[in-house]
């Protein structure tokens, strides 16, 4: 098992030292608390590390926020080496994890997110996107442990009646994935991580950070 720092002191402290190889790290919140940014991050140490991003954008990710968090460091080259995928329905977001395993040199894959297709495509055909999304975390989930890579998929969230907020996929996902993590807005600027899922973490541990014009703080 390898460690990947998300450039974050307090959330590399939280987890541990940082990401873990070999699993899938599900990171979900409300629109805003900054799993964008840390995916990127993430992405930015990666190629630090001399290995390529995959990245599987659903949202569109901006380059300019990119270049804010590459402030000490060749923004050029950082861009050149995460490779974006843009799915434009949840049967083309399937086919390109695919191509993303399939990719040489990637040490890291992102889905972000990975359910804004999916919430779509569960109004068409509820039984073909569950099973769609299944074989696409099943997907990672292998390829994560096979060649050792770090995975992350992030999720939207939804209030349920009791009126907390909860990842919008089913259990498929928490079984599948190692690693959860919440995030959640504190005041302006101010976001804290809880654990919710750790190999050797405890489950509810909490990190308190920042997101400033460079990145997660």
């Amino acid at each position: 098992m390898n460690m990947l720092s998300l450039g974050c002191q307090p959330l590399d402290v939280l987890l541990g030292g940082g990401l873990e190889s070999g699993i899938i790290t599900r990171i979900y919140g409300e629109a805003g608390t900054g799993k964008t940014n840390l995916c990127l991050q993430a992405a930015r140490e990666c190629v630090l590390s001399g290995k390529k991003v995959a990245y599987i954008d659903t949202e569109g990710v901006s380059v300019e926020r990119i270049r804010q968090i590459c402030v000490d460091c060749d923004y050029k080259k950082i861009l050149r080496d995460i490779l974006f995928f843009t799915p434009t329905s949840f049967e083309s977001q399937e086919q390109m994890i695919c191509d993303a395993i399939a990719t040489k040199g990637v040490g890291l894959i992102v889905v972000d997110t990975i359910t804004m297709f999916y919430r779509l495509n569960l109004e068409d055909d509820r039984e073909g996107g569950i099973r769609s999304f299944t074989r696409q975390v099943t997907n990672l989930q292998v390829t994560a442990r096979e060649k050792d890579l770090f995975v992350i998929i992030t999720e939207q969230v939804y209030t349920d009646k009791a009126g907390e907020v909860k990842p919008f996929t089913n259990r498929d996902a928490e079984h599948m994935t190692k690693t959860i993590l919440r995030l959640d807005r504190k005041g302006i600027g101010e976001r804290e991580a809880t654990i919710i899922k750790h190999r050797s973490q405890p489950e509810g541990k909490k990190a308190c950070f920042r997101i400033s014009t460079v990145g997660l703080e």
